[in-house]
């Protein structure tokens, strides 16, 4: 979450040519020597001296909140990360920041407005798609969730990682067909996916495609034998044809 969640730290020091005056200010240069080496406290104490002479400084603010996500400590991050996106409207990566600090605090309604904001300003953000897909999916809202997880997939056609959350979304709304179209694109763009094979595996088992679930589930078992999923699925293939000779 933390690599995702923080943008490239390479980058900072271009964002803070955003105010020139800023950017010459010792207290700044400190604080931006201290936050690329890990030294967090340091880094907030100085970026608070720079706030003092910049106080509608949002880029700060975004930094500031930042440091506190990193550090577990969302009773302060949200705060300043609500400040810089107040200071930077149309600051798509603030509002993604904060998105993600309310999904934190399980503010669920509200991360989803920072995402859908974040795609108004930036329809091919990745990460806001991504993220967007996987707070309606847990607060189950399956088609938005759909929605999302497949306009990350035609964006980039090697997220990999979308094509395993849209195919448990159409697993979940019972389009079989579609999930196992799903799952086999993950699988050729990650053939050891154990996963993959066993949700595979449950999308022919719904659909009555026995000898193509076992296949799924043994090769699921065969990449990771303590895969209790896939074990699970075949142990139900192998009681309904017990069941059917009976």
């Amino acid at each position: 979450m933390g690599e995702i969640f923080y943008s490239y730290l390479g980058n900072i020091m271009a964002e803070y040519k955003l105010n020139t005056q800023e950017y010459d200010d010792p207290d700044l240069i400190v604080a931006y020597h201290s936050e690329i080496n890990g030294k967090f406290q340091k880094a907030i104490e100085n970026y608070k001296i720079v706030l003092e002479k910049f106080p509608d400084s949002g880029t700060i603010y975004r930094h500031m909140g930042n440091i506190y996500y990193r550090l577990g400590n969302l009773s302060e991050a949200v705060p300043c990360l609500e400040k810089a996106v107040e200071l930077l409207p149309d600051y798509a990566s603030a509002r993604y920041e904060l998105g993600l600090a309310y999904y934190r605090q399980a503010r669920l309604k509200d991360a989803f407005g920072c995402m859908e904001s974040v795609l108004d300003l930036d329809p091919d953000y990745l990460m806001a798609n991504y993220y967007a897909g996987i707070f309606y999916y847990h607060y189950g809202q399956l088609f938005r969730a759909k929605s999302h997880f497949t306009q990350l997939t035609q964006k980039n056609p090697e997220f990999i990682i979308a094509f395993f959350h849209l195919g448990v979304t159409n697993l979940r709304l019972g389009y079989y067909s579609e999930a196992i179209d799903n799952f086999n694109t993950l699988i050729r763009l990650n053939p050891d996916n154990a996963s993959a094979f066993a949700l595979l595996g449950d999308a022919y088992s719904n659909l009555n495609m026995v000898n193509e679930a076992k296949i799924s589930y043994n090769k699921a078992l065969e990449l990771d034998p303590d895969d209790n999923k896939a074990r699970r699925g075949l142990s139900g293939l192998v009681d309904h044809d017990d069941e059917s000779k009976d």
